[in-house]
């Protein structure tokens, strides 16, 4: 068997709660049935809510939500049409649905545990906002082709690590669907039926994560040299010349290879997979890397990484020969701007990602915890000392933002804001309890 379905509804007054329940408490997980790896998934079903297991342990096992979202929360959408949950049956468990998942998606994965060195294996079975980015990304690559910006805007606990192994590897042998042919800027032709990307090149600057994506792909990749991780400069401008098809690289090395794609491999068509392009980068490497986006370069200055960035965009058209998707959890307005769609509202232009799992759907559902729930402000203010007889010119908002950094950052501000939590946490959470 493929999967097994536990089916509960609320005319007898049972829910998803209950399927789950039976699975932990009624189905004996040395079975064979319900044994590791007999079957890709095991769902528990009712007419509001999907949840599925990949591995029964009993009452440690542990269901994951396979719902669409509601209002930018957890849960399904009022379905006019019938059941809230009929997108299981009607649109993902569908005969080519199914292969595709099997193919594509749901894999057994070998971990190493760093400290024992003991081998872990787990079962992946994507969860419906990896599945529905995913084939909506490649739906609209292979129908509007090369040359387009997707911002992807995934919060924490919505294994992002995943869903970028799936679409780089489904991205290679993407074909544009559509009659005719279509020419890029410079010339290059893209035939009816033709591949529309001939590299992929994944950027990360998390080390853990960019483990995560090599092995995942490599799941997948039957073909060895399918794969290039790119440990030096001179690695990544080998790959790039003798075709490799996914080549994963920091962010530290990424800048070198830029123009590179923009100049002496012009004929060729990229996808450039950026994973959290505006958030987690700091300090020298990104203004390397935004060095390399703009023949201007970058100022020497402060400002964010996502700021930096969204100033290169703007300064320089993006590469003709490739494809940008960008991952990241929080968008600034002019991150949105740059990435995001256009969409008119009430007389103006409002900007949307491409696709969004919120941080309130990841918070519902139990994958991160709202940190603002109990939070306690705690004000802060400072004098600053005047040193000079006539304040030199300067940009306020800037200057404040120096000022601020420097004395919240200050060995003595940060003391003495641990002390204050410290104190608070045992005075008035641990003593009451």
């Amino acid at each position: 068997p493929i999967a097994t379905f536990e089916l509960k509804n609320s005319l007898t007054k049972q829910t998803v709660e209950d399927a789950v329940e039976q699975y932990r408490r009624d189905r004996d997980p040395r079975e064979l049935i319900f044994q590791f790896g007999r079957c890709m998934v095991h769902l528990a079903v009712d007419d509001h809510e999907v949840k599925m297991c990949t591995h029964l342990k009993g009452k440690s096992s542990w269901f994951l939500p396979f719902n669409q979202g509601w209002d930018e929360g957890a849960g399904n959408p009022p379905n006019p049409a019938g059941l809230k949950t009929d997108y299981l049956w009607k649109r993902t468990l569908t005969p080519q649905g199914l292969t595709d998942i099997l193919e594509n998606y749901a894999q057994l994965v070998e971990k190493k545990d760093e400290k024992t060195g003991k081998k872990k294996r787990e079962q992946i079975f994507p969860r419906y906002h990896q599945l529905d980015v995913v084939r909506k990304l490649l739906a609209d690559a292979g129908q509007r082709g090369l040359g387009h910006r997707y911002l992807i805007q995934h919060s924490a606990g919505s294994g992002k690590s995943n869903s970028i192994a799936w679409l780089a590897h489904q991205l290679i042998g993407l074909r544009r669907e559509g009659a005719g042919e279509v020419r890029g800027t410079f010339g290059s032709a893209t035939h009816l039926g033709g591949e529309v990307f001939d590299s992929i090149i994944v950027v990360t600057d998390r080390r853990i994560l960019d483990q995560q994506i090599r092995d995942t792909i490599k799941q997948f990749a039957q073909v060895g040299a399918t794969m290039g991780h790119a440990e030096h400069s001179g690695d990544l401008r080998n790959f790039i010349a003798t075709g490799k098809k996914i080549i994963i690289s920091t962010v530290q090395k990424f800048p070198f290879i830029l123009d590179e794609i923009g100049s002496e491999h012009r004929g060729r068509r990229f996808a450039i997979i950026i994973d959290e392009a505006h958030s987690s980068q700091g300090g020298r490497t990104s203004a390397a890397m935004s060095m390399a986006l703009s023949a201007a370069g970058a100022e020497e200055d402060d400002e964010t990484v996502e700021d930096t960035i969204n100033r290169i965009m703007e300064a320089r058209k993006m590469l003709p020969n490739a494809s940008y998707f960008a991952f990241t959890a929080t968008p600034k307005n002019k991150t949105l701007e740059i990435f995001g769609e256009p969409a008119p509202e009430g007389g103006q232009v409002k900007h949307r990602p491409f696709h969004s799992y919120t941080m309130k759907q990841a918070v519902q559902e139990g994958f991160i915890l709202d940190v603002l729930k109990n939070y306690t402000p705690v004000d802060s203010y400072y004098r600053l000392v005047k040193t000079v007889e006539a304040d030199p010119e300067f940009d306020v908002k800037r200057a404040q933002k120096k000022l601020r950094r420097y004395v919240e950052g200050h060995d003595y501000a940060v003391r003495l804001k641990a002390e204050i939590m410290v104190d608070h946490f045992h005075e008035r959470v641990m003593a009451p309890g």
